[in-house]
């Protein structure tokens, strides 16, 4: 149960995607266009909303963003179409949905995406990475495995110790092995961090 009012919790996804859609400009090298493939739910909309509009106004006007929403899995291949011009898709599936609806979401748009050999980089979201949704899924899907070997991948961590976000880029061997290269570290202010530990 979370310990922060939704309030709070819209205020901590300002001040993370001001970070996140920085570093998407100045470490992953982002230009042209964004997609977003998220759930319905207030938390992720403010995610979303806030992640987009620090992007654009990063690249000054230069960016483009194309958001697709999906609510069960049957949504994903109409998702994957929607993002089809993206130079990278962030994958940002949490908010009020459970870990069981968002893992299942996040491993079928993969096996989409594989499917339709999506040809933008992907990024994930904390959520998605630390709970090992994209880990699992390549060991239970391996064409999966086979379709992100071939990519740019990147995902954000933090250390709530020394109060970092830590970004890395992704590894996927052709064996489905996956490994974490640490790019760079982010300080946060000690507002952000005080939300941080009250949301975990």
């Amino acid at each position: 149960m979370s310990k922060i009012t939704l309030t709070e919790q819209f205020t901590l996804r300002a001040l993370t995607d001001r970070i996140v859609a920085e570093n998407l400009v100045r470490v992953y090298r982002l230009r042209g266009t964004l997609g977003i493939v998220t759930n319905k739910t207030y938390i992720c909309a403010s995610l979303t909303g806030a992640i987009e509009a620090a992007f654009l106004a990063r690249l000054a006007g230069v960016g483009r963003v194309i958001t697709a929403l999906t609510e069960k899995p049957e949504d994903v291949k109409e998702a994957v179409n929607i993002l089809k011009d993206a130079d990278l898709v962030m994958l940002a599936y949490g908010g009020e949905m459970g870990p069981e609806e968002n893992y299942a979401l996040t491993k079928a748009f993969l096996e989409a995406a594989a499917e339709a050999n999506l040809p933008a980089d992907l990024f994930f979201h904390v959520r998605i990475w630390v709970p090992a949704f994209v880990q699992n899924t390549i060991k239970e899907v391996p064409k999966v495995g086979e379709y992100l070997a071939g990519k740019q991948l990147g995902t954000f961590t933090f250390d709530l110790e020394k109060g970092f976000f830590l970004f890395h880029r992704v590894e996927v061997n052709p064996q489905g092995e996956v490994s974490l290269h640490l790019l760079t570290q982010v300080p946060i202010t000690l507002e952000h961090l005080d939300l941080l530990k009250r949301s975990l």
